[in-house]
């Protein structure tokens, strides 16, 4: 039988020990040095790395209809209007006017006998008025807070940020009149115009608007706007009171003026567009090649769109409210309807949303697996207007 030397066993045993802590080590010290040259080489490789990962393409999105309270039912068919107001949207169809949360929950519902229902709203309220009609009513979230009857019926009205009323109505004397009404229905100011007034819009101050008129100077249509302060009147021989300052004729058919950016304002014409300081002062235009077939704009950017319904095809073209320049580029397909969100141009077509930075690359879409009509966004959330049902969208 072997004796086993217990001393030359300790030192076998002390060896392994030795041998697997150098091994340990190593690959500590490995680790470490590869680390090390990672943290030390980063402006090398990192510039490169990143250049690579913000070509990967955004994820589309699933598109899935919500549930629950969704479809939203719409009686008497497309006849609706919905826009968003009070982190909800409020839909006014030919006898109700409706408010519901972005889960679809019916919080408010008033009846009314409007003829030619419309809506137009501001952030926290809605005005509903009757077009070619006598009545207008300002809405909250929860209730009518005022409404009135006109004496002459109703061309055009909006509503500012802080929830005054521009109503314009025909008259026997003038051509069109309008009147500015505050929060409590209260009339603050009034203007009668000669020519037609097509278009209200308050400053971004609310303590004034500019009126767009039309009318024509030897033989051609031509559009003015004029801009006025309501807490500084000054009064001309007839009574009406006298602009702060008015533009010189414009020769387009104007259809909608807006604020852009912080100190201008844009004109959506029917052969041009045209952008103006809050002087009154021209500083740009874009004049069309072809029909104009949508338009929408905010603070941040202004987009149109050009159908050519022969090729099946159309033109965006986008403008920088604070450098105003202009970019383009072709779709594939008819646009049948524009938003403006933030600094993106969303467009509906027949199955898909897809929304567009103003370099005119594609950085999101959602493809729908019915046909609707046009679409409103409020968050994450996007509203599909159909015929006679609103679905929804989570759209990022």
């Amino acid at each position: 039988m072997a004796v086993t030397d217990v001393s030359d066993l300790k030192k076998r045993r002390q060896r392994k020990k030795l041998s697997r802590f150098l091994k340990k080590f190593i690959i500590i010290f490995i680790l470490a040095a590869a680390v090390a040259a990672i943290v030390f080489t980063k402006s090398l490789w990192y510039p490169k790395l990143d250049g690579i990962l913000t070509k990967i393409p955004v994820s589309e999105n699933t598109s899935e209809l919500a549930g629950g309270n969704f479809p939203i039912s719409i009686e008497g068919g497309a006849a609706y209007r919905l826009e968003a107001v009070d982190d909800g949207v409020a839909v006014l169809d030919d006898s109700h006017y409706f408010v519901y949360d972005t889960n679809g929950k019916n919080i408010f519902t008033q009846q009314h006998t409007l003829a030619n229902p419309i809506l137009t709203v501001s952030p926290k309220k809605a005005l509903i008025y009757d077009i070619g009609g006598n009545s207008f009513s300002l809405m909250s979230k929860y209730k009518c807070i005022y409404k009135i009857d006109t004496d002459y019926p109703i061309l055009l009205a909006n509503l500012s940020s802080n929830d005054k009323a521009a109503v314009v109505t025909k008259d026997d004397k003038f051509l069109s009149v309008m009147k500015i009404y505050d929060s409590s229905g209260k009339n603050i100011f009034n203007y009668s115009s000669i020519e037609r007034i097509i278009d209200v819009t308050f400053n971004s101050d609310n303590n004034g608007c500019y009126i767009t008129t039309i009318g024509s100077k030897d033989g051609v249509l031509v559009s003015k706007i004029l801009y006025y302060k309501f807490d500084k009147i000054d009064y001309d021989e007839l009574g009406n009171p006298t602009p702060i300052w008015q533009t010189e004729n414009l020769e387009t058919l104007a259809i909608s003026v807006r604020l852009f950016g912080n100190d201008k304002i844009i004109v959506f014409g029917d052969n041009l567009c045209a952008c103006y300081d809050t002087s009154g002062n021209l500083l740009s235009t874009y004049k069309y090649t072809r029909n104009l077939s949508d338009y929408d704009s905010n603070d941040k950017i202004a987009a149109l769109v050009f159908n050519n319904t022969e090729q099946r095809c159309s033109e965006i073209v986008m403008i920088d409210s604070e450098t105003g320049e202009d970019s383009s580029f072709d779709t594939d397909f008819i646009v049948n309807s524009l938003h403006v969100y933030d600094s993106e141009a969303y467009i509906h077509n027949n199955r898909e949303i897809i929304a567009y930075n103003i370099l005119g690359e594609e950085i999101s879409k959602a493809e729908l697996t019915e046909d609707y009509d046009d679409f409103r966004k409020l968050g994450s959330n996007v509203f599909l207007l159909g015929y006679d049902k609103i679905n929804k969208i989570d759209f990022n």
